[in-house]
């Protein structure tokens, strides 16, 4: 779950909205008027001179700017592997960018806000001036609910998930008793719509249309309104906010769901007073009761903090579902070994709800995070450098250098991953089992050294191999955060809800693998997938095949 909801932990570039086609930021009711409005703008941006002069003693890595704004992906690759360990620059849509490559990146994750800055570069990326996509003081309060309410008790949300699960399927999937093709990418919007929704703000309000519509346009709107302000130059961009309709959409929006959630909020604070009351347990709750006094009835601010967290998780958490189905339509003979997992996890419908049951899913766990490297982010750690920096290998960062890392390439670097281009979906969990395996020998081996035998021996090297088993697990999760794993970000910065959205795609992953077979259409291979400037997201029109499994 990226974070443009909160400036306090971006982890990648600011176009999270990965849905959106070059036509729609483009077009529009008056579609002549667009055409041309835009064909103009295109013109402006492509040929207005690039004065961002950062002073970075780098070397460029040269590409037209209508390169970037469709192959960024590729680019970043190319680059990538011309550079490698050394640090250069870029020229794309968004302006100049110096790439830090992974083996810096270290030296640079710890340094503090006022030296190095995520908050500003996200507001800066998304132009919250204009937009104001930000969550402001509030920002730390979300994060902090998101890290200790939500992710430390996913447990006991997961059978709320499940129900809600089972209802969309129910009322919005095909029956599939035969073969049958359908469109997964708009289902899977609507069904993490659903599933974040119910732990949002709770079954009151997340199967209500309108709610579902806002919280899903909500992020389109947004990313659309920043890629239109970004064809006009900064010194335009005072006047030309006001040629940009879907900024009066976000406000609009933004009016919507705090219409939709004053009744909700004004009843709980009403019964809240009633001896026994027993609160929700929902995000909008954590967030009434975490607020101070004067703000428990600024109903305009609890709904835009439930749109900003709604634009942040829904469209990635639905993008990478989607591409593990695409992954999964592919490699069928992945499918049987993970449903044979699945089985033995979740053997009924209260091992659902144990506590372990999500985390002992560690093939699918793998499976996931091999889809993500390959289809993730193409850009990471954006951040802003606000005072000086010299790096080990003698670049000096002045104040004012814009820095990405070059995640497209690093996920295809052999030193890090071998055989890099090919998809392995068990990758992950022989690395966790291979690093198990050698922890516990290497404590064994210690046990064995530092005493002699004694029937105590046994009892006390049992935590020993607990706590392997625990630090071998952790590095190649999923979730886990690295200089070379920064899809969730790095350091303090990382994604608070990357838990929760892994509990939501094993989750719908683990049911459709149970419950149905998953493959292409004859003679298709994998859809290919969307680029547009920074993002990379999964096809939006094709369509996979599936079929109801029988019980046995």
């Amino acid at each position: 779950m990226p974070s443009m909801i909160e400036d306090t932990s971006p982890h990648t570039n600011f176009t999270i909205v990965t849905d959106v086609l070059p036509g729609q930021v483009l077009g529009g009711s008056r579609l002549s008027y667009y055409i041309a409005f835009s064909a103009i703008l295109l013109f402006i941006w492509l040929f207005q001179p690039d004065k961002e002069e950062c002073g970075v003693s780098a070397p460029f890595y040269k590409a037209s700017r209508l390169k970037w704004m469709f192959s960024a992906d590729m680019l970043v690759k190319d680059s990538y592997s011309k550079f490698r360990d050394t640090v250069y620059q870029i020229k794309t849509t968004e302006g100049v960018r110096t790439i830090i490559p992974a083996s810096l990146v270290g030296e640079l994750k710890g340094l503090p806000e006022d030296t190095l800055s995520a908050r500003t570069a996200v507001r800066e990326a998304m132009l919250s001036e204009y937009t104001n996509l930000c969550a402001g003081q509030h920002t730390d309060t979300l994060s902090l609910l998101l890290k200790c309410k939500m992710t430390g008790q996913l447990a006991r949300m997961t059978p709320q998930l499940k129900e809600e699960l089972e209802y969309i399927i129910a009322t919005e999937f095909p029956d599939c008793e035969e073969w049958t093709p359908f469109k997964i990418q708009p289902f899977m919007i609507r069904t993490v719509a659903r599933l974040s929704g119910r732990i949002f703000v709770g079954p009151a309000l997340n199967r209500v249309e309108e709610w579902m519509n806002v919280s899903i346009n909500f992020a389109v709107t947004a990313f659309i309104a920043v890629i239109k302000l970004q064809f006009f130059p900064p010194w335009m961009r005072p006047a030309a906010q006001y040629l940009v309709s879907e900024l009066r959409t976000i406000r609009r929006d933004l009016e919507k769901a705090q219409s939709m959630l004053t009744p909700i909020i004004e009843e709980r604070i009403r019964d809240g007073e009633t001896p026994g009351y027993e609160k929700p347990d929902d995000l909008a709750q954590w967030l009434l009761d975490a607020l101070p006094e004067d703000q428990k009835r600024d109903y305009y601010i609890q709904g835009k903090l439930q749109l900003l967290l709604s634009a942040a998780s829904i469209h990635t958490t639905s993008n990478l579902t989607t591409d593990c189905i695409y992954d999964l339509a592919v490699h069928q003979d992945m499918q049987e070994i993970l449903r044979e997992e699945a089985r033995e996890v979740l053997e009924d419908d209260e091992a659902w709800g144990k506590k372990d049951s999500m985390n002992r899913l560690k093939k699918l766990d793998s499976f996931i995070k091999e889809s993500q490297r390959l289809s993730g982010n193409v850009t990471s750690f954006i951040r802003k450098v606000m005072k000086p920096i010299d790096l080990s290998d003698g670049t000096h960062l002045p104040a004012g250098t814009n820095l990405l890392a070059p995640m497209a390439g690093v996920a295809v670097d052999s030193r890090y991953y071998p055989d890099p281009d090919v998809f392995d979906g068990l990758r992950f969990w022989k690395l966790r089992q291979q690093q198990q395996q050698h922890q516990q020998h290497s404590t064994s081996s210690s046990i064995s050294a530092t005493s002699a035998p004694s029937p105590s021996s046994s009892s006390t090297s049992l935590p020993d191999e607990q706590a392997a088993t625990a630090n071998a697990n952790g590095k190649w999760q999923f979730t886990s955060i690295g200089d070379t794993a920064m899809n969730f970000g790095l350091g303090k910065h990382a994604c608070p809800g990357r838990f929760f959205a892994g509990c939501e795609i094993k989750m719908v992953l683990a049911y459709l693998l149970l419950n149905y077979d998953i493959k292409l259409k004859d003679g298709e291979g994998r859809p290919p997938p969307n680029m547009f400037m920074m993002t990379k997201s999964p096809s939006t029109t094709a369509e996979i095949l599936f079929r109801r499994r029988t019980c046995s």
